[in-house]
């Protein structure tokens, strides 16, 4: 995090988007105006709700807005849009099939975006738990996968997991 970078809150801030444009443009009131955007957690994986850096279209951190709290809904829509896009990673709900094939292993799953098939190759080095019974694993083609809560998987997908461990 940039030490010189302005804190703030949800309600100072006022996201657009121009038509044609892939960034946002972010205000933050009464200070300035980012013109190509970029927004980002600070803490991904632990504080997901809190935090986030918007920065500049060449990276440089220019301001933390603390929370999403008292964001006006207009904002708040075109920010989930862009933390959605920046942060896909499927919630697997069930797995159906785990296979050994030459060098990595085939995943067949559903997931809250549908069923599919990805391969991890070298499970120890792509699979985390970032914490008790919460595993994120990262594909051969770099798509993210996440396991919520593992203990919450059925009977069949948690002895498909414990295979692995």
């Amino acid at each position: 995090m940039n030490s010189e970078a302005l804190y703030c809150e949800g309600a100072q801030i006022k996201a657009s988007r121009v038509d044609g444009s892939s960034h946002l443009r972010i205000e933050i009131v009464d200070q300035f105006c980012v013109i190509s955007a970029r927004i980002k957690r600070v803490f991904p994986l632990s504080d997901p709700e809190n935090y986030f850096s918007i920065q500049t279209e060449d990276d440089k951190e220019v301001a933390i807005l603390k929370t999403l709290d008292g964001t006006e809904p207009e904002t708040l829509k075109l920010l989930e849009e862009e933390f959605d896009r920046r942060y896909f990673s499927p919630k697997i709900t069930q797995i159906l099939a785990v296979k050994s094939v030459p060098g990595m292993w085939s995943f067949h799953v559903k997931t809250n975006r549908g069923e599919i098939t990805f391969f991890v190759r070298n499970w120890r080095e792509n699979s985390h738990e970032i914490e008790s019974g919460r595993w994120h694993i990262t594909a051969v083609d770099g798509q993210r996968f996440e396991i919520e809560d593992l203990d919450q998987l059925d009977k069949h997908s948690q002895a498909l997991v414990e295979q692995l461990l």
